[in-house]
């Protein structure tokens, strides 16, 4: 399966929970955990939604959210 990079932003805290995380678990890589999570929280939202979400119709808006 390929890869590629992603960049968004977290609160502080949580990252430095992920890094600890990360650190204190042999094998894990904070990639791996960020993956894991991610994933585990998709399917959770999938599970309330009773199916899987859609493909998207378009790309995602970039930048800052407005205000």
């Amino acid at each position: 399966m390929s890869k590629t990079r992603i960049t968004f932003y977290m609160s502080m805290d949580t990252i430095e929970k992920a890094k600890n995380a990360a650190y204190w678990t042999p094998g894990m890589t904070l990639s791996s955990l960020a993956e894991s999570a991610l994933a585990q929280h998709i399917e959770e939202l999938e599970v309330q939604r009773s199916e899987p979400f859609p493909r998207r119709e378009g790309e995602l808006a970039k930048g800052r959210p407005a205000k």
